[in-house]
């Protein structure tokens, strides 16, 4: 792309929120003079034999599903290097601009599109078909009716998938184990983004904050939203439930499954149209919802005000005993309703630094941030010069030191790249740290202190190397041991050689060049690293021919 044709298709125009990095394109079948959407996929050398019989197997799957809120798949096809899926052209808008225009639906709407894109869902995992992130981009609007687009039988698996670039907006809608591992779709994950989907659409706010990729998928790990009833006040109690139970951090607190999902919607549209009222709900036993004795279920009606059921004059009522009595009833919601006043009561100063304290004693990413966002936050916010809101900045130092130092894990171990200098620094330090070269690491720590100190946006690694310095001075070390320790280094990868594992040999030989190479003190030693290198590349060439 672009062309003017691609097999039997005639090419119009991008398709799209943001056309510019769209792959989907307006398109006409020109045998059957038929409107599509075409979405395009470009592949190295058109793919291999396998990659294109599985591209084929695929058209052929999605061209079975019917369902009203899926939209339907006509096939696909290859052209020189590139494929392609043929879809129904539908001519509306999408959720994300919609809610562009009107920043958020009602929660009628949103019911409605909860139910239609669950339905969806329930029938895609009835197939063994994972979606991957729903989100408002990937629904559109065929006048009232939501469709659900962009379905793919192996999204993680397949060649053929576009190089879009991920935005941290786009991030919002992954599940937290998505954070981890960017290709670990699921049943669970899609019903996250589902919730997160809905609470967009009925909060008009993403469900975690964030201006950079880095930060979104990381508060996606940690970060508690908001519930959808404090930010809408007239959001049924049911519907908030249901979809903060979606948005669960854990797979396994989320519902089973989409079916699960479809039957908790039904009970949220029968609950909400019926115009309970929030006593109802909290007293729950005594709800018409759940009792099934009649005796119960008039008693329930009369303390709700739906008046007493009609009864036979003739039959003698029988007295109540005096624990299901009315004014027993009523004084037992009093009794409920101080409970949960109790609960809600704002606190003060010294309750929150005491369940931020319990929370952060846990010492686990998730309590921490918890501790973080639930208490010493809105501590801050609320008591700016309160006696404990030096103890706060302190604590959310050590947050953000703990939550800096697992997201560089996670780059380091996935290949992804550093973003700043803070990460650049002392992912060095730590590297001969440990490599052993205690004394440079200690160096190399404290230069972050004198380059970085005096910014804030890298204060959590200084913090970190602060600590790292503390716990080698604790434990002490020896000075001018980088020569001793590049010896052993390259003994241990002369053993290695001799066990025949290259790899392994290889491996230190690299690390010696990359921390080393620019030391004096050690250059006849990295030489020798280097001999190694080069003789290796030798041998490989010599086997080669």
């Amino acid at each position: 792309m672009p062309r003017s044709r691609l097999g039997p298709l005639a090419i119009e125009t991008k398709l799209g929120d943001h056309p510019s990095r769209s792959s989907v394109w307006r398109a006409i079948h020109v045998q059957l003079k038929r409107s599509v959407a075409v979405k395009v996929f470009a592949a190295p050398f058109g793919g291999t034999p396998e990659a294109r019989a599985a591209f084929a197997a695929e058209w052929d799957v999605l061209k079975q599903i019917q369902h009203p809120a899926i939209v339907r798949c006509y096939g696909g096809g290859f052209e020189e290097k590139e494929a392609y899926l043929a879809h129904e052209l539908i001519e509306g808008p999408t959720l994300a601009r919609e809610l562009e225009r009107r920043s958020r639906l009602s929660w009628e709407s949103v019911l409605d599109l909860a139910e239609a894109l669950t339905g969806a869902l329930q029938l895609l995992h009835e197939k063994e078909l994972v979606y991957g992130v729903v989100q408002p981009e990937k629904v559109l609007f065929a006048g009232l009716s939501p469709v659900l687009i962009d379905v793919r039988v192996d999204r993680a698996a397949t060649l053929y998938r576009t190089n879009r670039v991920v935005t941290p907006e786009e991030i919002t809608y992954w599940a937290p184990e998505l954070g981890e591992n960017s290709t670990a779709f699921s049943v669970h994950g899609d019903l996250y983004s589902l919730g997160a989907t809905l609470y967009r659409a009925l909060t008009g706010r993403g469900v975690v904050s964030g201006t950079s990729v880095e930060e979104v998928r990381g508060n996606v790990l940690y970060e508690i939203p908001q519930s959808p009833a404090a930010i809408v006040m007239d959001c049924p109690v049911w519907l908030d439930k249901l979809i903060m139970q979606l948005l669960e951090k854990n797979p396994n607190d989320r519902p089973h499954g989409a079916a699960a999902v479809v039957l908790a919607l039904q009970e949220v549209r029968r609950r909400s149209m019926s115009r309970a009222g929030v006593a109802e709900h909290v007293s729950q036993g005594f709800s018409p919802l759940n009792v099934t004795d009649q005796k119960e279920r008039d008693e329930a009606r009369i303390l709700l005000g739906h008046g007493a059921l009609d009864v036979d004059e003739d039959k003698v009522v029988e007295r109540p005993e005096w624990y299901d009595r009315a004014i027993v009833l009523v004084l037992g919601l009093i009794v409920i309703a101080s409970m949960i006043t109790y609960t809600l009561w704002p606190l003060n100063e010294t309750q929150m630094k005491d369940r931020a304290e319990q929370l952060l004693a846990r010492e686990n990413r998730t309590s921490l941030n918890q501790a973080k966002v639930g208490y010493l936050e809105p501590m801050l916010e609320k008591y700016p010069d309160g006696v404990h809101a030096a103890w706060a900045h302190e604590q959310l130092e050590h947050v953000a030191m703990i939550q800096a130092e697992h997201f560089l894990e996670v780059k380091l171990k996935t290949n992804r790249p550093l973003s700043n200098e803070g990460e650049r620094l002392y992912a060095e330090a730590y590297e001969f740290e440990k490599f052993g070269d205690v004394a440079t690491a200690l160096d190399r720590y404290r230069s972050m202190q004198t380059l970085l100190a005096n910014d804030e946006t890298y204060k959590p690694f200084v913090n970190l190397a602060r600590r790292q310095i503390a716990s080698i001075e604790k434990n002490g070390f020896e000075q001018g041991e980088a020569a001793r320790i590049i010896q052993n280094k390259l003994d241990e990868a002369e053993k290695f050689l001799q066990d025949g594992n290259m790899v392994a040999a290889r491996k230190i030989w690299y690390s010696i060049v990359d921390l080393y190479g620019n030391n004096g003190n050690v250059i006849p030693l990295v030489s020798k690293a280097q001999k190694l290198i080069a003789n290796d590349g030798l041998h490989e060439q010599e086997s080669a021919q």
